[in-house]
């Protein structure tokens, strides 16, 4: 079964795009960790299920297209 999480060996070696890729993958992230924990104060302060759960779609959405953005740039 192939590694799911990082199927690459990180490259030392990558070019300018790779490395913007990099930097948009990791932004991504920190975006979606963001938004996520926002849908919990949401969800645990009882403001609005909806919201909550489109926040939480929103935050993996997020997290996902960064990685795709990284596959892409980086070819990792």
């Amino acid at each position: 079964m192939p590694n799911l999480i990082w199927p690459r060996v990180l490259s030392p070696q990558i070019s300018h795009a790779g490395l913007i890729g990099r930097g948009l993958h990791w932004f991504g992230l920190a975006l979606a960790a963001t938004l996520l924990i926002t849908a919990l104060g949401f969800a645990v302060d009882g403001w609005s299920q909806t919201e909550a759960v489109e926040l939480a779609l929103g935050a993996v959405a997020l997290a996902m297209t960064a990685r795709g953005a990284r596959y892409l740039l980086a070819h990792e």
